[in-house]
Parts: C-alpha cells; structure tokens; sequence
C-alpha cells in the first residue's frame, strides 16, 4: 500500500475546509435573503416606533446568525439584536399553520441566546446580556408568510447542513 505525501493530504484537507467555507456562505446568504422576505408578523403585531413598524432582518457571520430589529425616528431610536451560534441549534424543523402559512422551528438553549439592547439617538443607552433558561430548551419561531411547502422544506435542509458544518468545524 503506497502512503499518500504529506503534502497531498494537507491539500485535500485545505480544498475540503474552502469547499465547505463556501457552501456556508451560500446556505447563509439563501438564507438570509429569503428569511428577509418571509419572516414578517401580521399588520399590527411588529414593533412600533411613533406608529411606524419594524421587521425583523437576518444576518450571518460565519457560523453566527443575527436577527436585528431597528426602528429610527426623528425623536427615538431603538435597535435590538439577538445573535446565536448555529452550532448551538438543536433542533430545525416546522410546522403548518391554520391559515395555511408555515412556522420555522429551532431550538436554541436560552443560555446561548445572546441580546444587545439600544435605545435614544445614536442608542445612548445600550446594554448587552445573554438569556438565561433553566431547562435549557428554548424555542425560537418565525412565521413564514409562504404556503409553498417545498420552499419551507429548502430553508430546513439549508439551516440543518448550515448547522451540521458549523458543529464539525474545529
């Protein structure tokens, strides 16, 4: 048995982690772009600054997703963003609503949840924390404002490789 050189295993393993980096990125940016346009609450029910409201939107670091909610106005400004390592998600999955729409499901321990807070002109007062569950069994849902079942079963398949990448990463 011939034994491969040691170059050439350091090459297939750097070709192996790009590969990988790359399909993070494109499952984060998918993601990203579609979270953007499905995860909105019924009219009434999203944060209202002086009568205007905020949506959510999703962004990825790597392996760190963010859910920022920002509203701005002439007299107060509030911006809230929770982050969470993909790592950390236990459990991606969905279910149908009665309307017809879809709810995305994960399970994130509160305790890995991590929460920073602003408020007043350029967020004068501003604070950071990380929430805390006794169980460590916290659920994080979002409607999605689709019935196409198919797209909602491409955004799971997308968070749980997204996931199962971060979790091998080293």
């Amino acid at each position: 048995m011939k034994k491969l050189p040691l170059f050439s295993i350091a090459l297939v393993l750097l070709c192996t982690n790009l590969v990988s980096a790359q399909t993070l990125e494109s499952n984060t940016q998918w993601l990203s772009s579609h979270l953007d346009r499905l995860v909105k609450e019924e009219k009434g029910k999203n944060l209202t600054v002086n009568d205007k409201e905020s949506v959510p939107t999703f962004r990825f670091k790597g392996c760190q997703m963010n859910m920022n909610i920002d509203s701005r106005d002439s007299d107060v400004n509030f911006g809230m963003t929770i982050s969470w390592l993909l790592k950390d998600v236990q459990k991606v999955s969905y279910a149908r609503e009665k309307d017809g729409n879809y709810e995305l499901k994960m399970i994130v321990p509160a305790d890995r949840l991590k929460m920073k807070l602003g408020f007043g002109n350029d967020n004068a007062l501003s604070g950071s924390f990380n929430l805390k569950d006794d169980d460590n069994n916290s659920k994080t849902n979002f409607t999605l404002h689709t019935q196409d079942e198919s797209l909602v079963k491409e955004i799971v398949h997308k968070f749980e490789d997204s996931v199962r990448m971060c979790k091998n990463a080293r």
